[in-house]
């Protein structure tokens, strides 16, 4: 089944939510750093939850998650853009560790919500680190930053990442009572979803599983790939953010080279003295005709 998305509503209920199914570029992404089951599943959760808050932001541009921490995340980076592009790598103080606990995970680090688009300014969120779980801090941020009940439920599998998000509508006619009602009907169901369930049933049978007695639209799915945005014209503008002098001298030193390698897909570009020459040469003729 390939990687998806999915928004659903309530006709007689103020909630919204979203799904996602994540196996292709999980699996990819994992395999391509030889992550252990245990950073296999730290990564998985940030992946999901960076799609979902993408899905749910809708932005021309990406939003990425970043935790950094002393305990044992060095660096955790999840980005997903508007087309459905997902990529993320985690840089672990202990890689052989074998037992997940986010808390101890996180102690003492910051997590960050950046949202970046295409047209406009940067912005970017921070995250307490107070709950349990990714999902929960999440939850947190979401309630105190719009004011809405949100609710996020993450499963992880081997191969395989489920994405559940709930969140109220806003309420423009004085019913928080009813509100109230509904948010806590629709999440009291959820949190009857087993991970057996959630990893092996389609959207479809899972919302049915779960809400058949209300009324629920489930809408088009929205394709999710593994893609990474490094590319050679990318590492040429960090190139040029080096003094010349200095990097022709780095190249010299290594063998008359430099080779950058993409930390989310390792990806491979290297860069001859002749070539680096062209492109400080080049660069400065722009920059004079400018």
């Amino acid at each position: 089944m390939p990687d998806h998305i999915q928004r659903f509503t309530f006709a007689d209920l103020p909630v919204r939510g979203e799904i996602i199914s994540l196996e292709h570029s999980f699996q990819t992404i994992s395999d391509q750093h030889n992550y252990s089951s245990t950073l296999r599943h730290l990564v998985g959760e940030a992946l999901a939850a960076t799609a979902l808050m993408a899905d749910i932001i809708k932005i021309e541009g990406k939003v990425a998650l970043q935790l950094q921490s002393p305990s044992q995340v060095k660096l955790l980076v999840s980005e997903c853009n508007n087309h459905g592009h997902i990529r993320g790598v985690l840089h672990s103080l202990a890689p052989d560790i074998n037992s997940y606990n986010f808390r101890d995970w996180a102690q003492g680090g910051t997590l960050a919500i950046t949202i970046e688009p295409e047209q406009g300014h940067r912005y970017q969120g921070i995250v307490s680190l107070e709950k349990d779980s990714l999902a929960e801090c999440l939850e947190d941020y979401f309630t105190s930053s719009e004011q809405l009940p949100t609710y996020i439920k993450l499963f992880i599998g081997k191969d395989r990442v489920t994405g559940l998000f709930l969140q109220a509508m806003p309420n423009s006619d004085n019913k928080d009572q009813d509100n109230k009602v509904a948010f806590e009907h629709v999440t009291t169901l959820a949190n009857t979803i087993t991970d057996e369930e959630a990893l092996t049933l389609s959207h479809h049978d899972l919302l049915h599983r779960l809400y058949h007695q209300d009324k629920v639209t489930l809408y088009d799915e929205k394709a999710i790939k593994f893609q990474c945005s490094c590319s050679r014209e990318r590492n040429e503008r960090a190139l040029l953010t080096i003094e010349p002098q200095e990097l022709m001298q780095l190249a010299e030193e290594h063998n008359g080279k430099i080779e950058l390698v993409c930390d989310f897909c390792s990806k491979k570009e290297v860069f001859t003295e002749q070539e680096l020459a062209q492109l400080i040469t080049t660069n400065q003729g722009t920059e004079a005709v400018n």
